[in-house]
């Protein structure tokens, strides 16, 4: 007997019988043929060995080219798949160090993610697939057996921008036990993703569980918003707040939202705020104009172009030589990596503005680009200095 889970069928003369969800095709079933079976139904995608190679499959009988793209690959670099007598289409890669990775498929020119793999990071454009490969290195981030918090789905009403909006609020281990009010770290996603991004592929609430679990870092709430605001195509990377209607959706809506539905404390000192590159312009044009708010900045992978550098230099010379500007900050973490060719050279010519104002900074450059491999790393490195 073949059963397929899920469907209603009515019973009749064609021999089908509704059982519960479930419709069986049983010896003298006619006119409902029983599904061929294909190697699909088994396949396994993808597949990590001990060694660390990774076999990507894809069943695509009727394909006449697939290829995979993946983010520790190099720039617009792809892997060809071959097909075997069955349909199915594999290539090995690796060995990869042990970290998480999205990657793709494009078959016969139509890019879709592994229609064998669950876990998908999900961004503007639509979804990737994400792959983990585990070891020592990669422990910070993975599932470990430890106290685990909550990341939570939560929509609100932006009054700014008059529609609903999505949020993603992680709450550390034991915050339904406790009376206490907690700090916040808002935390900013880059162009291209969305709230969800963070503690899907960046590993946000994992990242913090196990820095909680070794007494590194203090308990806080994480808030990730979505940074995009419909019909504003594009990033905002201009100088300063106010051409970006998300610094209304975060000060106006979020905030207040956040502060009324959880027990957190409304103290600047208590608050810091964070991103990547997009949204690490955002936590400079938000952060620096509102100290008054936020007691700490994090910045990744990230600076203001040229041109709006020295706009925002120009427009808020008096914010930059305001001791009070010094004072306010008790942190300022700017990071970024050695081969980003999108964001070092920004970052090193805001740094020197920032020297030639006398603001305070503490610097970190790792090796690697403009990768979530180092926004990850950046985070872990961020949250034990917050809230000291």
């Amino acid at each position: 007997m073949y059963t397929t889970p899920g469907r209603y069928l009515l019973a009749g003369a064609s021999g089908v019988i509704l059982i519960s969800s479930v419709v069986a095709y049983g010896a003298g079933a006619q006119g409902v043929p029983r599904p061929p079976a294909t190697p699909n139904e088994t396949l396994v995608s993808p597949e990590v060995s001990q060694d660390r190679r990774v076999t990507f499959r894809i069943y695509a009988p009727k394909a006449s080219e697939v290829t995979l793209s993946g983010d520790w690959m190099a720039w617009s670099r792809t892997e060809r798949l071959t097909k075997d007598d069955r349909g199915v289409w594999s290539v090995t890669v690796g060995p990869l160090a042990p970290d998480v990775y999205t990657y793709w498929f494009v078959v016969d020119g139509v890019r879709v993610i592994d229609p064998r793999n669950r876990e998908v990071k999900e961004g503007v454009a639509g979804l990737e697939s994400v792959v983990e490969v585990p070891g020592k290195e990669a422990q910070f981030l993975s599932i470990q057996p430890v106290p685990h918090g909550e990341v939570r789905t939560v929509w609100y009403a932006s009054s700014s921008l008059g529609i609903m909006r999505r949020m993603h609020v992680y709450t550390p281990p034991g915050y339904e036990r406790t009376r206490r009010r907690y700090p916040v770290l808002y935390l900013l996603h880059g162009g291209g993703d969305t709230d969800a991004t963070w503690s899907t592929v960046g590993r946000a609430g994992f990242i913090l569980d196990n820095l909680l679990a070794e007494g590194k870092a203090k308990p806080m709430l994480i808030v990730m918003p979505a940074g995009h605001v419909p019909g504003r195509p594009g990033s905002p990377m201009g100088a300063g707040p106010e051409g970006d209607p998300f610094t209304q959706d975060l000060l106006a809506d979020i905030i207040p939202y956040v502060e009324a539905h959880y027990r957190v404390s409304a103290k600047p000192e208590h608050r810091a705020l964070a991103g990547l590159s997009m949204g690490g312009v955002q936590t400079l044009n938000i952060g620096l104009t509102n100290l008054d708010k936020f007691g700490y900045l994090g910045v990744f992978s990230s600076g203001w172009f040229p041109a709006a550098l020295e706009e925002f230099q120009s427009k808020h010379r008096a914010l930059l030589d305001d001791p009070k500007t010094k004072e306010r900050l008790r942190l300022f973490w700017i990071a970024v990596g050695k081969e980003d060719q999108l964001a070092y050279r920004n970052t090193q010519s805001m740094l020197r503005v920032f020297d030639q104002h006398g603001i305070r900074y503490k610097y970190h450059e790792s090796p690697g680009g403009h990768t979530w491999s180092n926004w990850r790393h950046y985070l872990s490195e961020l949250a034990p200095l917050l809230f000291r």
